[in-house]
Formats: C-alpha cells, structure tokens, sequence
C-alpha cells in the first residue's frame, strides 16, 4: 500500500474544517504530489462518491476514492488534521486521518480494492490510529502504519 504514496504526498496539517474545502485541498495536495494535470475531474469524482454516502466510516477516518481515467496508476494522498473536519461521518464526529486513492478504470492485480481492505482492516487499531495522529513526520507515519 505504501508504495503508492510518498512524502510529497502527505499532507501532515490538513486546514479545512469542512468536507468541500477538505476534498479541495487534498486534491491540490494530489496535483502538487503527482503528474496530475486534472484536478477538476478528480474533484468530480470524489465529490460525485461522497454524494453516494460519506467515506468517512469512523473513527475518526475517511477514505475518499474513486476510479478516474484522469490517473495513469494507483495514487494514494495521506492527510490529517489535528482540530478534525466535520465529514459527515458516521459517528458524527470530527474525521482526522484521510487516505485518499484514486484510480485509473483499468487496475491490474485490484491493487486498489487491496490497498483500500487493507488499510480498513490496519486502521481498526486504536493505538494506530492515535499513533498515526501523533507521527512527527512522514516516515515515522509510515513506520506505525508498518508496524515498525
């Protein structure tokens, strides 16, 4: 899972304090990560997945994602935020840790189904979560998602 995302891909201090300007910020986070040229349709996207029922599944997690031909391959942008975002999440409180994977329509081996069952299936650790809530930069975030 983590080979599909790097350090310029981690946003350590997400600033929005709701869902739209969230996504918008993640999404820039993605175009200033990446080769992506599109943010409008990633925007879309992940707007248009959201309207279908937040992804933001609790505690205190979202995984908004999609599929897009706007990505040549799996990309995953990790974000946090210490004050939490108001996500519509299903617990109704404030969401902190975001992994956002996009994508493309054609995905060889379903790395991104795997990546996302594996990173639901991790983040059921309450000592994970609020260690990743913690982590002092990128590589200790990936450390503790490693389990290292």
């Amino acid at each position: 899972m983590l080979k599909h995302t790097s350090p310029a891909l981690f946003l350590p201090d997400l600033q929005a304090t709701d869902k739209a300007s969230a996504l918008a910020e993640m999404v820039e986070g993605l175009v200033a990560g990446t080769s992506i040229h599109n943010p409008d349709t990633i925007l879309q996207m992940l707007q248009s997945r959201e309207n279908l029922g937040s992804t933001a599944v609790g505690p205190g997690i979202a995984f908004p994602h999609g599929r897009t031909l706007a990505v040549q391959r799996l990309t995953i942008l990790i974000a946090r935020s210490a004050k939490g975002v108001d996500f519509d999440s299903e617990d109704g409180q404030p969401t902190h840790l975001f992994f956002v994977l996009v994508a493309p329509p054609q995905d060889s081996g379903h790395q991104y189904i795997k990546s996302l069952a594996t990173l639901i299936d991790r983040l059921q650790d309450g000592d994970l979560r609020a260690a990743l809530r913690q982590a002092a930069d990128y590589e200790s975030f990936c450390d503790a998602l490693k389990g290292v």
